[in-house]
């Protein structure tokens, strides 16, 4: 794709499962409300023993060109789905082989959002390091990764879009992604700073917080005068205290790298527990300035 930083396309993988289901519809919304082009990709790893490039009369012939049409039929009906939801919209695919992280990294040079499914994990599966490509791609793509889980029964997604703030670099990258996000929606923005729980015991503790905040919103509020924004302090473990704030967010906005709620922890071990427990989507903004502003 060979694209200017206005017409970057916003990027959705693409599967059967019920996560990237709701991952399409999403992206196609993203897409509509910017005015961008939506790309549909899905990736499809050949088992060794086949081949995208096996000849008639080979044994693996038939077995591929079915492969290849299984791959072919789920864009087609990606591709009307997001049509019938934005008549009008300008859809791309493209049935790409080899390992779905390494190709989605490399679309994502050229996007100007990727958009995931993430699938629910138990606490079991966190333990043991379950994770999924969504995971594997936190801080590093250079566009924000929107990670959409399955919808919950009961979650309507109306609520405000909900910014984790800790006055890091990557913090002030969320903070702008999230007013954008806000402003695309039409909701307000909660911003959501989490610090240790003995620190609520210190005398200044509110006003050290609201100063904190102040600063990560500071001409945010003038630039979106028509956002609501309101904050909150919260105390516990920052991926908890997040995704219980996100229970009804629009949206939930954090930064892939930078100091977490903890001073000295990684943001990214932050977002990295996020992934499978917000109660809505995920977006991850870039570790590094996003290619519309380079």
């Amino acid at each position: 794709m060979n694209t200017t930083p206005s017409s970057r396309p916003v990027v959705v993988g693409v599967s059967r499962s019920e996560s990237a289901r709701a991952a399409l519809l999403w992206a196609a919304d993203e897409a509509a409300w910017r005015g961008l082009p939506l790309h549909l990709v899905h990736t499809q790893e050949w088992p060794l023993g086949t081949s995208s490039q096996a000849e008639p009369g080979h044994p693996a012939h038939l077995w591929s060109a079915r492969f290849r049409t299984t791959g072919e039929r789920l864009l087609d009906e990606a591709r009307v789905r997001t049509v019938e939801r934005h008549p009008g919209l300008s859809v791309t695919t493209q049935l790409a082989e080899g390992r779905a992280v390494q190709v989605l990294h490399g679309t994502a040079e050229h996007a100007s959002h990727l958009v995931l499914g993430a699938r629910r994990l138990t606490e079991g599966d966190l333990l043991f390091g379950g994770g999924g490509k969504g995971v594997s791609l936190l801080g590093h793509v250079p566009c924000p990764l929107h990670l959409v889980p399955q919808v919950r029964e009961g979650h309507r997604g109306d609520g405000p879009v909900v910014v984790g703030v800790d006055g890091s670099a990557a913090s002030e990258r969320a903070v702008e992604l999230a007013f954008d996000e806000a402003a695309q929606g039409e909701v307000g923005l909660l911003a959501v700073e989490v610090r240790r729980p003995r620190e609520a015991e210190l005398p200044d503790f509110l006003g050290d917080a609201h100063r904190d905040v102040s600063e990560a919103l500071a001409g945010w509020a003038e630039k979106y005068p028509d956002t609501e924004v309101n904050w909150e302090v919260l105390t516990g473990h920052p991926a908890l205290m997040l995704a219980t704030a996100s229970r009804h967010a629009r949206c939930l906005v954090v930064g892939a790298r930078g100091t977490g709620g903890f001073r000295g922890m990684m943001l990214g071990s932050t977002s990295r527990g996020l992934v499978h427990r917000a109660h809505c989507p995920l977006l991850v903004a870039p570790s590094a300035a996003p290619p519309s502003a380079r």
